[in-house]
This record gives structure tokens, C-alpha cells and sequence, in this order.
């Protein structure tokens, strides 16, 4: 199985860092944070810079995660998500990178699930045709407070986007927290639709309760939180998915430890769900 580090583990390093702590840590990829790509790219560095650099480390660039605002209706914000998209898309063509994670926010919140579908695939077909002529994907994750959750709205958005360059990436927390999906429905997923796969773990409000802020629920190493991750893994890899497995939390203290005792407690959590045996020897 391979293994990327997701950015966000180390949310305040640099983009160069991030490529040098998957390396030491014994990552074999790196999802790489958008933001902090935006950084280089305003530092005046260029993709061939990035991608000497991850040729050096033999470091796969598994995706970028991630352009936001997906669901847009207002005609600037859309204008600006698709430049967005249009310079990411040749820089991650240039790098090799062969995905771009998209997210749904709460724009169209008080609109039907239906309208944020309608709305939101209009936007993606767009998204996808400006990728297909960089020979991108994008993988959407609906997270779980937003309209576009349920893995049912998934296949619906899917449906509505009818490109063949855009699939999904599998957040176990997402999923659980939203109750929108369990792990026999990932479990019927042919394996086609899923480009990446994100571990985390955490806590959930109870049914009826609101949300509170994402740190709260998701700032837990793997194991920690309440998700039975051992069970949404063995569903996932029975679709026969053998793609690049990512780890992933939201927490200040995590943030502000050790980037490469963070890094490898995630790696070893992962090592320890998708292959149980190997790591009991």
C-alpha cells in the first residue's frame, strides 16, 4: 500500500518542507496543501522548481487539496474559482499531479439539496472541462455540515456532472460525522469513482445537536477518536481500491508539536488499519 502525507498534518510548514518530512518519515507521496502552494507560486517559484524538487526526494504528488467554493452562484466568485482552477490545473500537469480536490461550502445554504446539486455540477462541468485539457481530475469531498454530503448526493452530483474526469475521495470522518454514509455503502462502491482516500478520526455532535467548530470534532491522531476506522477501512479496501491513503486532523496542539512525531503517528496508524498483519509482526 502506498501512503501520502496530507498537508495539513503539518499545516505551518512550507511546501519544500512538507516534500522533505514525507521523505524522512517514510511517506511515498504528498497531498499537497493549497495554500501553501499558493505561497510558493507568490514567492516566484515556478512548478519546475517544485518538481526537481520532488523528483530529488522521489516523492509522488498524490494530489492538491484543495479549491474551495465550488458551489458559487454569484458570477465573481465563479469567475475567480475557475482562473484559480485554470493556473492549478497546468501547474499540476506540469508536476504531475493527477488530481484536484474540490469542495462544496455553505453558499447555497437555505437552497434544496437539489438546487446546491444543480447549481454546484454547473460549476464542476466547467471545472472539469478547464482540467481535461491538462489531462486533470478533480475528487470532490462534501464536508459533513455542508448540503453535499451524504454519499447518495454524491452519485447525484456525479450524475449531474456527467464528466469522466471527476470521481471522489473517501474521508472517513466526513462520512461518519454526517451519518451520510456507513461502511457497507463504501463497501458498493466500485472502485472507479474513489481517486484518494482520507483517514481521520473523531467525535460527532449527537443526533439534533448543531455543529461546533471542525477543531473540536476532528483534532484527534488515528485511534483516538470514536470512529470504528478498522471497519471503514477493510470496506474500502474490499472494493479493490489500491490508490494512495492519506491521514488527516485539524488541532492547534498537533500543529504546534513535532512536525516528524506527528508525521509518523499518523503513518504508523495508517500502517496499523489498511495492513493490520504486516504491522502485528
Amino acid at each position: 500500500m502506498r501512503y501520502a502525507l496530507h498537508g495539513m498534518c503539518s499545516l505551518h510548514n512550507n511546501i519544500v518542507s512538507d516534500i522533505r518530512l514525507a521523505k524522512e518519515t517514510g511517506y511515498q507521496g504528498l497531498e499537497i496543501h493549497t495554500d501553501k502552494l499558493w505561497r510558493y507560486i507568490h514567492a516566484g517559484f515556478t512548478s519546475q522548481d517544485l518538481k526537481a524538487r520532488l523528483e530529488k526526494a522521489d516523492i509522488t504528488p498524490t494530489a492538491i487539496d484543495i479549491i474551495g467554493s465550488v458551489e458559487a452562484s454569484d458570477k465573481a466568485t465563479q469567475q475567480k474559482v475557475f482562473k484559480e482552477v485554470e493556473i492549478l490545473c497546468a501547474f499540476a500537469q506540469d508536476i504531475g499531479a493527477p488530481t484536484i480536490q474540490l469542495n462544496a461550502f455553505e453558499a447555497l445554504n437555505g437552497l434544496s439539496v437539489e438546487d446546491n446539486i444543480k447549481i454546484t455540477a454547473q460549476n464542476i462541468q466547467h471545472i472539469a472541462d478547464i482540467g481535461k485539457e491538462y489531462g486533470i481530475r478533480f475528487q470532490y469531498e462534501g464536508a459533513a455540515w455542508t448540503p453535499i454530503a451524504k454519499l447518495s448526493d454524491y452519485f447525484r452530483l456525479y450524475d449531474a456532472i456527467g464528466r469522466d474526469n471527476f470521481g471522489f475521495v473517501l474521508d472517513t470522518w466526513h462520512f461518519w460525522a454526517s451519518r451520510g454514509a456507513s461502511p457497507e455503502d463504501m463497501a458498493k462502491i466500485d472502485k472507479s469513482f474513489i481517486y484518494n482516500v482520507h483517514l481521520s478520526d473523531g467525535k460527532r455532535p449527537a443526533r439534533g445537536q448543531p455543529w461546533v467548530d471542525e477543531k473540536e470534532l476532528r483534532g484527534y491522531i488515528l485511534g483516538e477518536g470514536d470512529i470504528p476506522l478498522q471497519e471503514w477501512v477493510e470496506a474500502i479496501k474490499s472494493t479493490g481500491y489500491d490508490g494512495f491513503y492519506s491521514g488527516e486532523f485539524l488541532n492547534d496542539q498537533l500543529w504546534e508539536s513535532d512536525h516528524y512525531d506527528i508525521a509518523e503517528a499518523m503513518l504508523n496508524g495508517m500502517k496499523k488499519l489498511v495492513e493490520p498483519q504486516s504491522s502485528s509482526r
